[in-house]
Parts: C-alpha cells; structure tokens; sequence
C-alpha cells in the first residue's frame, strides 16, 4: 500500500487537474447556481447529516467502538465526496441530456474541493482535540480556515494560470514542442506545492489552475502541444485513478482479519450516506424554484437522477488514507473501503437501468 502523502501529493493532483481542465465551461456556468449549492451548502449538509445520524446510533446499537462527533464530521465530509466515473460513462455512451451531465460532473468537481477543505479543517481540529480548547474558538477557527482556504485556493490557482498563459505568450516554444509541453504539464503538480508551501489547500489550487489553464493558457500553445498536453492530462489522471482503484482492491485483503471491518458501522454509515445525499438534493433542488426561468428548472427525473448519482471513489478513499492517527482510524478506512466498492459496483452498475426506468 501506499502511504498517505503518496495518495495526496502524487495520486490525487492530476485526477482533480484533469476534472477542471476538460469541464466545458459554457454548459458548467449556464447551471452554475444548482452546481454550486449542490456543491458547496449541499456538501455541509450532507457532512451534518451523516454525522448526526451516526452519532445518534453509537449508543442505540453499540457498533463495537466509540467515535467522537468531530471523528464521524471528518469521516462525513470525506465520504461526501462525490466521484461518479463510471455514471459519468454511462451518460456519455448513451448521449443523455447534457442539461443532467454537467449537474452531475459540475457537482462532483466543486464537491470534491469543498469537502477537501472541510475534511482539513475537521482533521485539523481532531488533532487538536486534546488540548481541550475553547469551543468558540474553535467554530471560530474554523470557518476562517475554510473560507481562506477554499478562496484564497481559488484565487491562487486562477492567478498560476495567468501566469502560465503570458509566460506562453511571451517566450515563444513554439520551435521546440517538446519543451513547451514539458513546461505547460508541470501545471498538474506546480500550483499544488505551493499551495502547501502557502498553508492552502493544494488540491484546490490545482482544480482552479485546471479550469483556468484551459481558457487562457491553450490559446496561447502551438496547435499539437495543445493535442498532446490533452492526451498527458487524460492519460496520467486516468493511470492514477486506475492506481488508486488497484490499491484499494488489494488493501481490503489487508484489513480482513484486524477487526476493522465493523458490519453494523458500515451499514448504518451507507444509509447515512444515501439519506444524506437526499437531503443534500431534494430540498436544493426546488429551493431556488420561483427564481429560476421555466428552462432552468430541474425536473424530478433529473433530481432523482442526481441523487442515483453520488457515487463514493478515488477522493474519498485517498481522503480516509488521511485520516488523523487516532484509534478508530483503521475502521474509518475499512468502511470508506466498503462503501466506494459499494456504490461504484451497485449504483454505478445499476446506471443505465435507472436512466431506462426514468426514461
């Protein structure tokens, strides 16, 4: 297995990179306000409610161990991080509306940053929990953390791809292809470094640089490092996802008789998932209702659709790698395990027969 900063610093990077990169921007801005609730108030809520409803039944039903409410908010913002590749590949074999692919792909895109951001702060204040700080101080704390965080991110990574556009306007590579492809796929993994270097989250950084990179930095590239830039981007985000699937595979052979694997936890903690991603759709869906123009409207098959659709994978699982070094930490990673397999097997095999009985 790898360890976590593997998962983190070289795994993780160019699988967001490539999320912003190819996000077609006129379909992801014309649904804008549905992604970005979904994404950003939807993500909390979710994390909230998965939460709750575990905390609530520790002591109903015993589950074997004993978490803290900050240890199930960690573990209810990472397994909020929606990762549907293999929906995603259904809707595109089958040319379904691309009204519904892109709330789909949009979401997964920002949600994976938000719930990033929140796992890090969770994480964070996990770590410092046994210095029994105030409170206040604390929430406090916190939401100056998440708002610099995400936006100071989101700035960061809009500026290196400025950045990238004039240095590829202004120092011309066009002689030389190869160097000038060499310097624009250093973009997966530069923004990042500094970003942690900053105090920022990197993986933030990158998936702004990606969505930025695609508007301002390729015009400025000759026509075939352009083709070739996109092939690279494709290639590695999908060799590491593939490695990140590989590793956890074979990790759950690893976890099989440490006693991680915690039944009743794991069932509970998918249906917590499942009526999180509920409350996290439905009440959204129709809250902007009398605002939005009659095409803007998203009809119940499609909400339906979006809820069938929050699939758990790579961010998730490399997200519960990182998990704080407490007791629990080893379930935490075990139930991620499960539901990831879970959801992509089950729901992410179950697509196309959902978009038929949907019609």
């Amino acid at each position: 297995s790898f360890s976590p900063s593997i998962f983190f610093v070289v795994l993780l990077p160019p699988i967001i990179f490539n999320s912003g990169y190819h996000l077609r921007r006129d379909l992801f801005f014309r649904n804008i306000v549905p992604i970005c609730m979904y994404a950003c108030i939807g993500t909390a809520v979710c994390t909230m409610v998965v939460a709750s409803i575990l905390y609530v039944c520790v002591p109903l039903f015993g589950f074997g161990f004993r978490p803290t409410f900050l240890e199930l908010a960690a573990f209810g913002a990472l397994i909020s991080a929606t990762d549907p590749v293999s929906t995603l590949a259904v809707f595109q074999s089958k040319k379904v509306d691309p009204h519904l692919f892109y709330l789909v792909f949009g979401e997964s895109v920002i949600n994976d940053a938000v719930g990033l951001v929140l796992f890090e702060c969770l994480a964070h204040l996990i770590e410092k929990q046994q210095n029994q700080l105030n409170v206040g101080q604390e929430f406090a704390q916190f939401l100056y953390d998440f708002s610099t965080g995400f936006l100071g991110s989101l700035v960061l990574g809009t500026l290196f791809a400025i950045t990238y556009a004039l240095l590829m306007k202004h120092v011309d590579m066009r002689k030389t292809p190869f160097l000038e492809l060499c310097v624009y796929i250093t973009m997966m993994y530069f923004p990042f470094v500094a970003a942690e270097i900053l105090r920022l989250s990197g993986i933030v950084t990158v998936l702004f640089t990606g969505i930025a990179s695609k508007r301002y930095v390729e015009p400025n590239v000759c026509a075939e490092t352009a083709v070739n830039a996109d092939i690279v981007f494709r290639l590695v985000a999908h060799l590491t996802e593939t490695i990140i699937f590989l590793d956890l595979g074979l990790s759950v052979f690893g976890l099989v008789g440490d006693g991680a694997f915690r039944i009743v936890f794991i069932a509970f903690a998918l249906l917590a998932c499942l009526v999180g991603r509920a409350v996290n759709i439905y009440p959204i869906t129709y809250f902007p209702g009398e605002s939005m123009t009659d095409d803007s409207v998203i009809p119940w098959k499609t909400a339906h659709m979006l809820w069938f659709s929050g699939l758990r994978g790579a961010v998730s699982y490399g997200l519960a790698r990182m998990f704080p070094q407490t007791e629990n930490q080893s379930i935490f990673i075990a139930t991620t395990m499960f539901i990831v397999l879970t959801t992509t097997f089950v729901l992410g095999g179950a697509t196309e027969s959902a978009l038929q009985f949907l019609n």
